[in-house]
C-alpha cells in the first residue's frame, strides 16, 4: 500500500513537471534600427535589439526556474521517502521492538524494490531534464551570438536594409540544423505585395522603393531578435521564425497586417503570405517550395476571383 502511494505520488510529480510552463511565443515586435551607423558605413546595419536582450534574459530566467523546479522535485521525493521509512520503523523505535512480524517480512522485499525503483526513476528523470535545459540554454545563447554576427557575416540589401537573398543558404542551413538537433519548430513566411508592378507603373520606381523600404521597416519592428528577414525577390520578403510553430506564425502574420494598416503608405496595399513549417528530417528546399506554392495560389486566386454559380433551376414534376 505504502509503495503504491509513493509511486502514484511520484507519477503525479512527474506529470506536473513534464508539462512545460514555458511556451515558445510567436514572433512579436522588438527591434529598432540605428540609421546613423548606416550612413557612416554605407551599408545597412543589423537592427539594434534592446527588447531582444530582454526577451533573452526572460527565457534564460524561465530555464533557471525550471532547474529550481527539478531541485524542488528531488527534495520533495527525498523527504517523502524519508517520511515513509520513518513511519515504517516508528513502532520499532518507539517500543523498541526489533523483530518484524511475518506479514511485514512478506511485503518488505516489495517495499524495498519499490523505493529503489522510485529513486532510480527520479534520478534518471532529473538528469535527463537537466541536460535538456542546459542544451536549451546553450541554444538560446548560441542563436543570440549568431544574431550579433549577422552584420559581419552576411550580405545586406542596400535598398531595404534587410538581409540579401545570397545569405539564405547559410542561414537556412544553420536554422534547420538546430531543428534537426533539438526538435524545435521553424516556420517560413514568404510575403509579397499584391500588384506591386502597378505602383511602379502609376507612381514611378521611386514610389515603389519607398513602399519596399516601409514594408521592410515594418517587418523589422515586428520580428524577434532571433528571426531573420531576407529580401527574397523584387517585392518579396522571406522571414525565418525559429522556435515558432504554425499558430505563432499566424499570429505574427496578423500583427504584421495590423502594423501595415497603421502605416500611411501600406494601409491601402494587400500583402499576401505563404506559410510553411519545417520539421526535423524534411527537405528544406521542399519546405521553401511549399511556401512559394501557397503564396502563388493566393496570387492566382486574387487575379481570378471565383464567379458565383447561378442557382440550379427547379423544374416542377
Amino acid at each position: 500500500m505504502m509503495t503504491g502511494m509513493l509511486i502514484l505520488f511520484s507519477l503525479f510529480l512527474f506529470i506536473v513537471e513534464a508539462v512545460p510552463p514555458m511556451k515558445i511565443p510567436g514572433a512579436k515586435g522588438e527591434s529598432t534600427k540605428d540609421k546613423s551607423t548606416e550612413a557612416e558605413s554605407g551599408r545597412p546595419e543589423a537592427p539594434k535589439l534592446g527588447k531582444g536582450r530582454r526577451e533573452q534574459r526572460r527565457e534564460l530566467a524561465q530555464i533557471d526556474r525550471r532547474v529550481w523546479h527539478l531541485w524542488a522535485l528531488s527534495i520533495t521525493v527525498t523527504l517523502v521517502l524519508a517520511l515513509a521509512i520513518l513511519v515504517f520503523f516508528y513502532p520499532a523505535l518507539k517500543w523498541r521492538v526489533y523483530t518484524l512480524e511475518p506479514r511485514v517480512l512478506e511485503v518488505l522485499p516489495q517495499l524495498i524494490l519499490g523505493l529503489l525503483a522510485l529513486v532510480v526513476l527520479e534520478s534518471v528523470y532529473i538528469i535527463v531534464k537537466a541536460r535538456e535545459l542546459m542544451e536549451l540554454r546553450n541554444f538560446i545563447l548560441t542563436i543570440a551570438a549568431d544574431a550579433d554576427r549577422l552584420s559581419a557575416d552576411y550580405p545586406w540589401d542596400t535598398l531595404t536594409g534587410v538581409l540579401d537573398r545570397r545569405a539564405l543558404p547559410d542561414i537556412f542551413q544553420r536554422e534547420t540544423s538546430w531543428v534537426d538537433r533539438y526538435r524545435i519548430p521553424l516556420c517560413l513566411v514568404l510575403f509579397d505585395i499584391r500588384e506591386f508592378s502597378k505602383i511602379n507603373d502609376k507612381e514611378g520606381n521611386l514610389a515603389g522603393d519607398v513602399v519596399l523600404k516601409e514594408l521592410a521597416r515594418t517587418l523589422q519592428v515586428t520580428v524577434r531578435r532571433s528571426d531573420s528577414i531576407l529580401r527574397y525577390g523584387p517585392d518579396e520578403f522571406l522571414c525565418l521564425l525559429p522556435r515558432t510553430d504554425v499558430e505563432g506564425s499566424e499570429a505574427f502574420i496578423r500583427r504584421l497586417g495590423e502594423a501595415c494598416r497603421a502605416s500611411s503608405r501600406l494601409r491601402d496595399l494587400v500583402v499576401d503570405s505563404g506559410l510553411a513549417l519545417y520539421e526535423a528530417g524534411r527537405d528544406a528546399n521542399a519546405v521553401l517550395a511549399e511556401a512559394e506554392s501557397i503564396l502563388a495560389a493566393k496570387r492566382e486566386k486574387a487575379r481570378s476571383p471565383s464567379v458565383p454559380q447561378p442557382a440550379p433551376e427547379i423544374h416542377p414534376t
